[in-house]
């Protein structure tokens, strides 16, 4: 049978868990304020990361995962390093599968320049490598399996004219780059030109400390568009390109160990996706817990 035949008979399951590239882990996690007068510049993040996904279509992904982040802050620039390893698993009518990945390897580097006490604004760049090949046509995935390069925006905002209580936002774009993937069971020697294409988020928080208590609740959109897959196979691009709406709210706790300053983290968020329809994800429930060590 020729071999783009082949694929108009072969229906991908096409799903990626990323931990990683998550912004709304990424934001809340963060330890340091870039710019800050601590004397201690670095900072290192656990996290532990749950989530479960149920599709329009009734099949099912969830995974158990712990992100390890470390960030180099000196004055008003910082460099950070992601990595994340867990279980990934699937339910599609009955048919259950589960396997041990690591997610992509993310760096990032920005600076930060002074404009005042109650206004912060940081410019990042952020390369993505991935630790194994994509395999996201045979069963779900941790990590998208290819090259990525973006740019971000964030920062906060001070209102009511106090800097314990914040309206924190970003704005992020990534383009991950083409690669060859392999196909499914049904065609073990095939291989697909496989272009993810592109990921926007947006990101809203308001955030308010006191004491040593602080409490957040946010909103983040993100689109993911642009998919392409040669030789063309039935529903893939429908099954990458998505629009999702994710809340979220977290508590986190600040204390000293030996005049070291720590985070603890507790957060929970919900999301689905309008677009598309069948393919897309019908809920999306996520929790995490961190905990963070200035050093």
């Amino acid at each position: 049978m020729n071999k783009y035949l082949i694929c108009f008979f072969i229906v991908p399951v096409q799903a990626s868990i990323s931990i990683v590239y998550n912004l709304r882990v990424a934001e809340t996690s963060k330890r340091l304020e870039i710019g800050s007068s601590t004397s201690y510049p670095s900072s290192g993040t656990c996290t532990l990361f749950g989530t479960f996904r149920e599709k329009y279509n009734g099949v099912k992904h969830s995974n158990v995962s712990g992100l390890f982040s470390l960030i180099y802050a000196p004055k008003s620039f910082f460099v950070s390093m992601d990595m994340a390893v867990g279980q990934v698993f699937s339910d599609t009518n009955g048919v259950h599968f589960s396997r041990t990945q690591t997610d992509d390897l993310l760096f990032s580097a920005g600076y930060s320049p002074p404009i005042s006490e109650k206004v912060r604004i940081t410019f990042s760049g952020l390369l993505g490598f991935p630790t194994h090949d994509d395999t996201s046509l045979e069963y779900v995935q941790l990590g998208y399996g290819h090259y990525g390069i973006g740019m971000q925006v964030d920062g906060t905002i001070a209102y009511l004219n106090n800097v314990d209580h914040t309206l924190r936002y970003a704005a992020r774009y990534i383009y991950f780059f083409p690669r060859e993937v392999p196909a499914i069971v049904d065609a073990p020697n095939m291989q697909f030109h496989y272009a993810l294409g592109n990921l926007a988020d947006l990101f809203f928080a308001f955030h308010s400390t006191i004491a040593r208590h602080s409490i957040e609740v946010g909103y983040n959109p993100s689109f993911f568009f642009g998919a392409r897959i040669f030789p063309p196979v039935d529903d893939a691009l429908k099954k990458t390109d998505y629009i999702r709406n994710s809340f979220y709210g977290i508590y986190k706790y600040n204390f000293l160990i030996c005049g070291m300053e720590h985070t603890v983290t507790a957060a929970l968020s919900y999301g689905f996706e309008p677009t598309p329809k069948v393919f897309g994800n019908k809920h999306i429930i996520s929790a995490w817990a961190a905990w963070s060590i200035n050093f």
